[in-house]
């Protein structure tokens, strides 16, 4: 009997070891559980849901007491923020949506500062430089009535230079480039012109300015060849409002192979120009080689009106068209001209952009720049670029990665 209850007392001291060493481990797991959830949300590893005392409500990431990384922001006064935030928790690029407009670009103390795009309820649409919440320095507006001002602005009212002689959209300039021009600087594209808003490219600094309202970009080059620079031109272009376009060059190798390079590395969206087909070989070829150059040219177009839902567009010299491409059936097709002669303009069919320089100045290109304009003023281009313009997503594309 003595031995039974003592084994008995043994197994109930046991079992009761055993439920304090249960409840010392479940205290020590939920102890690192919680430690490591603090430490995770100290040092921006969780998302978090903080309420501040003057009624702002966050959700995003935390890191040592102040916002971190993305998250978004609702204040108390019915502004929306929905950015990144840095290590001190200050806001420092997003999109904030007001009563008034929304803006999407830099932000300094949670007002608009540096470069962005603000949209206003009342249709009006700037691009450009803010400084405490106002447009301040270099930028563009474009109004709800289809008229446009660029300029530089201070305190939200754009100066004009003494002399000016003309009205922004009156002449449509725009640009191609390429690897060429190296590191575009975007957020300062500035033409210069003289008093009655004439660009030629020659002028190195002017008070007089024109916008850079359109560009075309390169992005491929016979079968393997893509820039290296499309993928960051493509996007600050976007960025910065410009209506943006991709070339291909074409060269008499696999054309199949030239029609996947194009549409695997350029992701044109609605809202971009139509492809354009860059046919330029040298003169020695197309005399051997004609036939093939054109056949080459008619399928590479067919194959982005295919795929891209939209005409495209062909870029020649106005010499090369009449010496190669006339009577080929190109007759449908709009074009666009190079020919660098200031008082005579190409005589094509379907003539829409004409490039009338190859070596431009611009603030901030480094680099001697092709320079077009288009063949109407600013309610005609954006007539073209509704009518002709990308409408869907191109099918298929890997989203535009980076080439060589």
């Amino acid at each position: 009997m003595f031995y039974r209850k003592s084994a008995a007392k043994i197994k109930a001291v046991a079992a009761k070891n055993r439920l304090v060493t249960l409840f010392l481990v479940l205290g020590v797991v939920i102890a690192a559980a919680l430690l490591t959830y603090f430490i995770r949300v100290q040092t921006g590893g969780i998302r978090v849901t903080h309420r501040f005392d003057n009624g702002d409500v966050y959700s995003g990431y935390w890191r040592y007491g102040v916002p971190y990384g993305a998250g978004f922001l609702a204040t108390a006064s019915g502004r929306l923020y929905d950015g990144v935030w840095d290590k001190d928790g200050r806001l420092t690029h997003g999109l904030m949506v007001t009563k008034d407009y929304s803006y999407s670009g830099a932000f300094d103390d949670y007002m608009p500062q540096g470069f962005g795009e603000c949209r206003y309820n009342d249709g009006n649409v700037y691009y450009g430089h803010f400084a405490a919440g106002r447009s301040q320095g270099l930028g563009r507006m474009e109004y709800a009535d289809g008229t446009i001002d660029f300029g530089h602005w201070d305190k939200g009212r754009i100066h004009y230079p003494e002399g000016q002689n003309y009205h922004t959209g009156n002449l449509v300039y725009g640009m191609d480039v390429s690897n060429h021009q190296k590191r575009i600087e975007w957020d300062s594209l500035t033409l210069y012109a003289d008093a009655n808003g004439i660009v030629t490219g020659k002028l190195r600094s002017s008070p007089y300015l024109q916008p850079v309202l359109f560009v075309l970009i390169k992005s491929s080059e016979g079968t393997d060849f893509t820039a290296h620079t499309f993928e960051r031109n493509f996007a600050e272009a976007k960025r910065c409002g410009i209506v943006r376009g991709a070339y291909h060059f074409l060269r008499l190798s696999d054309i199949d192979g030239q029609i996947r390079n194009f549409i695997d590395n350029t992701p044109l969206q609605p809202g971009d120009l139509p492809p354009v087909l860059d046919m330029e070989l040298d003169n020695s070829v197309m005399a051997r080689e004609k036939d093939k150059a054109i056949a080459y040219a008619h399928k590479w177009l067919e194959a982005m009106e295919r795929h891209y839902g939209v005409r495209p567009m062909l870029y020649t010299y106005d010499s090369y068209y009449n010496n190669y491409l006339k009577g080929e059936g190109f007759e449908d097709y709009d074009f666009f001209i190079a020919r660098y002669s200031e008082d005579n303009m190409p005589r094509v069919p379907h003539l829409e952009i004409w490039q009338f320089s190859e070596k431009g100045n611009l603030q901030g290109i480094n680099a001697p720049t092709d320079l077009d304009i288009f063949m109407g003023d600013y309610a005609d281009f954006k007539k073209y670029v509704s009518e002709n313009c990308i409408r869907r997503p191109s099918p298929g594309s890997n989203g535009g990665r980076p080439g060589r």
